[in-house]
């Protein structure tokens, strides 16, 4: 007599039969027709959301409305991510007292109108003052969260946050309530040409496609010690554009120091010199993976900038 498992898979069988097989599929979900650019998907969702939601057609715009808007609030609580121009002209507070938060976020994404936040700014910025700021550039607006992903995969944050609105709860009397669990206010500005602002003068705008190595503009063979002391007291920045500052350079190795959190890394000499070698020998190095998985798993995010701005990748 036949077990449970063979009459339960018997009985599969026989429900299954004729019935055409189907695939899995290969790839993400996606619609069949995209319909408004990224950018006017991203705000009609994102205010549909209750995010107060502004468009600059320059990082000029920008500011103009920025020295108006912010008068309303005594104080900010602003991310070093934030470009100095559009910081807000206000006394600077600590996140649990200040009545404004000012971020900078990684993308933005139009599917559902949210904002990626990056965990180096610090959670505390982005949920405990009442309201909150955030700049994106128009750019970094996709239309799926996939394709977000998919640009921050070469040098991920340690933890992501998306904010979809202000904060909201309905759980006592089904009464809807807004800041609750964080800003009672989302304003998220879409400004054209934020990167532009974010490079430092006489360096191009960052990008996340292109990589800054080709073989016919090969860096020079190994790596000057003097030039990395050189950088100490230097502030720099991630591909992603999370600013740090060499703060010490000693025989064998550099010490970073993160703006956002404070942290401090150690970047060992023999693993930089690793890297300028396979660079100047043909070996791409496009960004911090490629560091972490060719030359060195220690802090490749910072080695690769260090390098970077020493021209050697």
């Amino acid at each position: 007599m036949p077990d449970a498992k063979h009459r339960i898979l018997r009985r599969v069988r026989r429900a299954l039969a004729g019935r055409w097989p189907v695939e899995a599929p290969t790839g993400p979900w996606r619609p069949a027709v995209e319909a408004a650019g990224a950018v006017e998907r991203f705000l009609a969702h994102a205010e549909a959301g209750g995010v107060e939601a502004r468009r600059f057609e320059s990082p000029d715009a920008a500011r103009a409305w920025l020295s108006d808007w912010a008068a309303a609030f005594k104080s900010a609580a602003t991310s070093p991510r934030v470009p100095a121009p559009l910081a807000p002209p206000l006394p600077a507070a600590p996140p649990e007292e200040a009545e404004l938060g000012v971020s900078r976020a990684l993308a933005a994404v139009a599917d559902t109108g949210s904002v990626l936040l990056s965990s180096a700014e610090g959670r505390r910025l982005q949920l405990l003052p009442p309201a909150h700021l955030v700049w994106v550039d128009e750019a970094e607006v996709v239309q799926h969260l996939g394709e977000a992903l998919g640009r921050l995969a070469d040098d991920p944050p340690s933890a992501l946050a998306l904010h979809s609105g202000p904060s909201k709860s309905a759980d006592i009397g089904q009464i809807m309530v807004q800041g609750v669990h964080g800003p009672g206010r989302l304003v998220v500005a879409v400004v054209r040409g934020l990167a532009e602002l974010e490079a430092a003068p006489g360096e191009p705008p960052p990008t996340r496609e292109a990589p800054s190595h080709t073989p016919e503009a090969r860096p020079p063979a190994g790596l000057d010690w003097e030039a990395v002391r050189a950088l100490e007291g230097r502030r720099l920045a991630t591909k992603r554009g999370d600013a740090f500052t060499v703060e010490k350079v000693t025989e064998n190795t550099a010490v970073v120091r993160v703006g956002s959190s404070g942290k401090t890394y150690t970047l060992r000499r023999r693993c930089l010199e690793k890297a300028a070698r396979l660079a100047a020998a043909g070996t791409p190095l496009p960004g911090p993976v490629a560091y972490r998985k060719l030359a060195c798993n220690e802090a490749p995010a910072y080695a690769w900038a260090v390098l970077r701005a020493l021209g050697r990748v």
